[in-house]
């Protein structure tokens, strides 16, 4: 009963953490989450994304061809709440929520397995059934103070999905070995996670396969034992048959448009097109060095490599955890404060010295989950730091640090037999963790936000307000492509009926035939009279247009209706008549 109060409250604390407050905090709203959130109202209203396509499976969005599972999860609340940032957020708060409790589930299951495997001493078995739950619970504690967690469930961004859909398909997968009906639900949960974000894409097969060693070492033939293997296939034949639809659908999106998002970001597909490659090699040879010679040291294949382990190791150094943090705002993070908690360092050393010490299966594949979770974000070619691209080592980093936390405090209770004295650490711990939780906090709330505003895209909303108010007055109102992607904003904010969207988009599809990747990249395109592109003061100021532009874009003459700031003071909009130009 003390347990699962414990439970409880722990879990009523997540969903305050996620919930309250999410249509203003993280502050602003930006344009991944308008389009995830336009496509729900899509979906909902006619059955079609944006551009037309019936139930999609790849979403072309703004031509980055995003993963669909958020907006179809959105689309029960935006039925509910409307199409508002609160309905659109709303998802991952939950998810985020229930992702604690998940993580309680699969300890506690983790721990089950290693208590049936009869510990080799008496002594050690008695502290595993003592303690297994108690493990549990500050695996769900830690994941549900998380700033990483935290930051990432309260903004409508995909890869916090992975989050939820992970451990669970692990949790369901250890659960079917005794009862097939499980082992179906964990195939449809790794399933949709083929479909949550890029990075879990890639990971959710390495998953899978590292359950499976798991299994080998931790003693369990039911599944893959060479002489019942196809016993194993015909008992989960439902399972496997799920999960390979899912497998197959997945690659077969790829060429519905999602590939070209990943050749994007991948490192094999530098901005610079291996320009820096080519300067370097001419570089050595203009000292001296023979071609073939400059060719060995500067050439793709040591690019890659070199890019590769930089990025690797950005994302399990001390320097990303635990003090710099993610390198941008832009997804309800805080640059400059790590993604865990100081005091996690303590943690995770101990999990390492546990690790070391026994050995455990359980504590193998943790670690392993932890050591290839940023394998998809070492391979793009962003320079590392990016806690989305990360997400997938969230669930499995937070364990870890329950383990270290729970090591230490078994490592308390043998060395010193003072019980006042250890309650006294005890306290101190879980004080900490509250005080780093408070911190944390403080700087969300009243200081990420000014220097968020920018990044997070503030101000589009109360923008798209006022020009709304004002439009009748106006034969064309012309939006910068300096806004982002701007369609977005006015079909988001102004409920844009789909069915008129989807006309209209058929259009923009030009993008495409002109040799663009993006939509924006586009000289024009239009959403009834408002039209988006590149701003041309002198054509423009022969017509009845109202203009929206950032201050570099107009001369000091122009007449401005109305300014809008970002937080910090600084000017982000100018509305302006092309009259006054």
């Amino acid at each position: 009963m003390k347990n699962k109060s414990l439970l409880f409250a722990i879990i009523v604390l997540a969903f305050l953490l996620r919930f309250v407050g999410i249509s203003k905090y993280p502050i602003g709203f930006t344009q991944d989450e308008a389009g995830l959130g336009y496509e729900a109202y899509s979906l909902l209203s006619t059955g079609k994304d944006s551009w037309g396509n019936s139930f999609p499976l790849t979403l072309r969005s703004f031509g980055d061809f995003k993963l669909p599972l958020y907006s179809y999860l959105a689309v029960p609340t935006v039925a509910i709440f409307g199409l508002n940032k609160f309905a659109v957020r709303l998802p991952n708060a939950l998810l985020g929520t229930a992702a604690v409790y998940i993580i309680y589930l699969l300890v506690n299951e983790l721990q089950k397995r290693v208590k049936n495997q009869s510990p080799t001493s008496k002594a050690g078995q008695a502290s595993l059934i003592t303690n297994h739950q108690s493990l549990a619970s500050i695996a769900a504690l830690l994941l549900a103070i998380s700033p990483w967690h935290i930051s990432l469930s309260r903004g409508a961004f995909e890869a916090n999905l992975t989050t939820f859909f992970m451990p669970f398909g692990i949790w369901a997968f250890l659960k079917g070995l005794k009862t097939p009906s499980w082992m179906i639900l964990s195939s449809i949960l790794f399933g949709l996670n083929f479909y949550s974000y890029h990075s879990a894409r890639v990971l959710t097969p390495i998953i899978v396969i590292l359950l499976i060693l798991y299994l080998k070492i931790s003693g369990n033939n039911n599944l893959i034992n060479k002489s019942a293997i196809w016993k194993s296939i015909k008992r989960y034949k439902i399972a496997v048959v799920i999960l390979a639809v899912f497998f197959l659908s997945s690659l077969g999106s790829l060429f519905q448009g999602a590939a070209s998002r990943g050749l994007d970001v991948a490192l094999i597909n530098p901005t610079d097109k291996w320009e820096y490659m080519s300067q370097r090699r001419f570089e050595a040879i203009k000292q001296g060095i023979p071609a073939e010679v400059a060719r060995i040291f500067s050439n793709k294949v040591t690019y890659i490599a070199d890019n590769f382990v930089s990025n690797y190791l950005s994302y399990i150094s001390p320097i990303f955890l635990f003090s710099r943090g993610a390198s941008d705002d832009g997804y309800g993070m805080i640059p400059g404060r790590g993604v865990l908690y100081l005091v996690e360092i303590l943690f995770l050393t101990f999990f390492l010295i546990q690790l070391i010490k026994e050995q455990k299966p359980y504590l193998i594949f943790i670690f392993l989950w932890i050591i290839l979770a940023p394998i998809p974000a070492a391979i793009s070619k962003a320079t590392g730091f990016s806690a989305t691209r990360a997400a997938v080592m969230v669930p499995a980093i937070q364990i870890a640090s329950a383990c270290g936390f729970n090591f230490f405090l078994l490592f308390l209770e043998k060395s010193f037999k003072n019980k006042n004295f250890i309650i006294t650490i005890k306290t101190l711990f879980f004080g900490i963790l509250f005080a780093s939780l408070i911190f944390f906090l403080e700087d969300y709330l009243f200081h990420a936000p000014v220097h968020a505003s920018e990044s997070m895209q503030y101000g589009r909303g109360e923008l798209i307000n006022y020009v709304s108010g004002i439009e009748d007055k106006y034969d064309k109102i012309f939006m910068s492509r300096t806004l982002s992607v701007p369609h977005i904003w006015v079909a988001f904010y102004k409920k844009w009926d789909p069915k008129d969207h989807q006309k209209e988009s058929i259009e923009w599809l030009k993008y495409e035939e002109e040799g663009w990747q993006y939509l924006d990249q586009i000289s024009q395109y239009s959403l009834g009279k408002y039209t988006f592109g590149s701003i041309d003061l002198g054509s423009l100021k022969k017509e009845n247009a109202l203009i929206v532009g950032t201050p570099e874009e107009f001369p000091e003459s122009a007449l401005v209706l109305s300014k809008f700031y970002y937080l910090n003071g600084e000017e982000a909009f100018y509305v302006v008549e092309s009259k006054s130009l």
